[in-house]
Order: C-alpha cells, then sequence, then structure tokens
C-alpha cells in the first residue's frame, strides 16, 4: 500500500535531501506534495488529505506548530517532526507525535519511522495522539531543549543543563548538570553547528563548551578552563584568542 505523504520544511534542501532518502529507502511512500511554509502546506492538506506528513517546526513566519492551529477540524494523517531544536515545550510533545527524526537524518531511524507509519494507517479516523499534541502546543513554553538520540529512546535535553560535550571519534560524550553523561551516536562538529548561537565555544578539536558553566580560566601549562563539574578542558593554540574573547566579554 502506498501511503500518500507531503513533506513541510522551509528549506528546499532539506525536502530534496529528504525526498531523495525516501525515493531510495522507503518505496511504500508516494510524495504527493511539498511546502515551503505553513500557509502552502494548510491548501496541501485540504487538497491532498495525506497519509503521512513530515513537518519541519523552524519555519520562518509561521512554525509547524502555527500549521497544526490552523488546521480545525480533526486530522487523520500521522505526523513525524523533522528538526533539532523547539522553542515550545517538546516534552509536553513528543509522547503525541509519530516520530521525530533530527537533521541531519539517519537512515536507519527515517526508515523506522516510515514503518511505524506504515503500522498505523489504515481506514480514515480522527489521530487522537495529534489532537493531543495540538492541545498540548499552547501549554506552558520550556526553556530551549536539544533532541539527543540515546539507544532506545530520544531524549530532549535543556541546552542550560550541558556543561560540555566531548568527541570521541562519531561519537560524542554529553556531559550535564548533576553529574549526568550520555555518550551519542553523532559526530561533535554536527553539534557545534546545532548549538551555534548559544553559549557554546569549541576550545579544542575534541571538546565545545558551555561558557556560562566555566569556573575558572587557568594560564599555566598553555592555559585550560575548569567546569562546575570540576572537570579540566584544554584549549588548543589555535583556538585560544576566539575562546579567551567569547568567555571575557
Amino acid at each position: 500500500m502506498k501511503i500518500s505523504t507531503i513533506l513541510i520544511d522551509d528549506e528546499a534542501r532539506s525536502r530534496q535531501n529528504l525526498k531523495q532518502l525516501l525515493d531510495e529507502y522507503c518505496p511504500n511512500i508516494e510524495i504527493v506534495a511539498e511546502a515551503g511554509s505553513a500557509t502552502e502546506a494548510l491548501a496541501l492538506i485540504i487538497k491532498h488529505q495525506p497519509d503521512l506528513i513530515f513537518l519541519d517546526i523552524e519555519m520562518g513566519e509561521f512554525s509547524g506548530f502555527d500549521l497544526l492551529k490552523m488546521l480545525h477540524a480533526p486530522q487523520t494523517f500521522e505526523l513525524i517532526f523533522v528538526t533539532a531544536f523547539d522553542r515550545y515545550g517538546i516534552q509536553a510533545v513528543k509522547a503525541c507525535a509519530l516520530d521525530y527524526l533530527l537533521k541531519p537524518i539517519n537512515i536507519m531511524e527515517l526508515c523506522s519511522a516510515v514503518n511505524k507509519a506504515s503500522g498505523q494507517i489504515g481506514p480514515k479516523k480522527e489521530n487522537e495522539r495529534l489532537r493531543e499534541l495540538m492541545a498540548n502546543i499552547d501549554r506552558k513554553e520550556e526553556e530551549q531543549r536539544i533532541a539527543v538520540p540515546l539507544a532506545d529512546k530520544i531524549e530532549f535535553i535543556p541546552v542550560a543543563k550541558i556543561l560540555r560535550l566531548e568527541a570521541e571519534g562519531n561519537y560524542t560524550h554529553f556531559y550535564l548538570d548533576e553529574g549526568k553523561h550520555h555518550l551519542v551516536c553523532r559526530t561533535l562538529k554536527e553539534y557545534q553547528e546545532l548549538l551555534e548561537g548559544h553559549q557554546f565555544v569549541r576550545t579544542h578539536q575534541s571538546h565545545l563548551i558551555n561558557f556560562k558553566k566555566i569556573t575558572a580560566y587557568v594560564k599555566k601549562d598553555g592555559g585550560y578552563i575548569s567546569m562546575e563539574d570540576g572537570s579540566t578542558v584544554p584549549i588548543s593554540r589555535q583556538k585560544k584568542d576566539e575562546v579567551l574573547s567569547r568567555i571575557l566579554r
């Protein structure tokens, strides 16, 4: 059975990348339309009544959640978010969406999400999870979080709770407040890009730190950073000027 699908993302490159992955790895997906904005998507959803929607949350003037608010009638489609951040309390949302994919998209996670959709799609009836999601949108906003894929779940971690990140090959160690630690199958470079614009600075090829969690800059031994958890982080010669300009503002 073909699953009629609409891709909604304001970045054409992201839509094209997702389309290529679906064409190659998910032959049961039939893309009936694409939209680059919430207003464009609204008309396409009404026209096509799709089985499945891939929806980006952050989309310029109107977010993916704004789009869901525009859909007043009970909806029957399944919903997969494709994003990394949110500012809308995703902890209240995550139990309601069918799945949640992070950019850059992991092929195995994509196939798993599509398989979930295949198991849910049947005779058209109201999607109760989606109804609950739409009710959650206007509830109390939590601080911004980053979605972190772990072995058995996706955890939504407040950015403010991250002390530092450390690379280990294609993996990244997350060191958090209260001594918590996660090892994630993503590169440090990917998380540097996601955290750009926040209170993070790359001190070394293998280290990204939250400069609001620094307790001291120690000048000896070439210079290093002490963090709130008692750990120390080296500063490479190439990064020293940038690091000092950020933390000494």
